[in-house]
């Protein structure tokens, strides 16, 4: 529901930046596309958002360059760096874009973690998703992960996630639909 928001907050933006006399719009304006494209993950187009913007416009505006920097850490994959630079005072028209990326990436990354470790330190994955010990024992339990109690840092261990078992179809249904499908062709 949100990602749909955006994907129509994002066309109105572009729409209204088209339109724009001279193809100049307010900041505003850029900071709230830039951050639609991040939430999205569409680093490209906020990559070449970053080159029209004019340089005045960036110069001297807090909040696009740390935009940037959001959008650097993305691009290079900088998890740990992400969470320093997206903790920010943003401005009311981008704060709740930029929260609701920050925990987007913090459950994507959990989602990773799960279907990727059968372990991992806690030190490390406190790292990962920006997550106090306490975050962690809570999350936990609540995806039912085991923790290992003893040395420091304690260990997690996470239970991957059922996957969906294969449809099995014999070799010889799947000859007879391809006999059934170049049969149609044919005719």
């Amino acid at each position: 529901m949100f990602s749909e928001k955006i994907r129509q907050l994002t066309a109105l933006l572009e729409k209204q930046e088209l339109e724009a006399p001279n193809g100049i719009v307010s900041i505003q304006l850029y900071s709230e596309l830039f951050a639609a494209y991040l939430y999205q993950n569409d680093l490209c187009n906020a990559r070449f958002l970053w080159k029209r913007i004019p340089q005045s416009a960036k110069n001297g505006h807090a909040e696009l360059e740390q935009m940037y920097k959001v959008y650097q850490c993305l691009w290079n994959n900088d998890t740990a760096g992400f969470y320093k630079v997206i903790n920010h005072d943003w401005s009311k028209h981008v704060s709740e874009l930029m929260f609701e990326l920050k925990e987007k990436i913090q459950a994507e990354t959990v989602n990773l973690i799960g279907r990727a470790y059968s372990s991992i330190f806690e030190n490390v994955f406190a790292e990962m998703t920006n997550q106090t010990p306490d975050m962690i024992d809570e999350m936990c339990r609540t995806l039912n992960w085991e923790i290992m109690p003893g040395a420091q840092p304690r260990l997690i261990m996470p239970k991957h996630p059922a996957a969906d078992k294969p449809i099995v179809v014999s070799s010889e249904d799947q000859l007879q639909k391809l006999t059934d499908f170049v049969s149609f062709l044919e005719n």
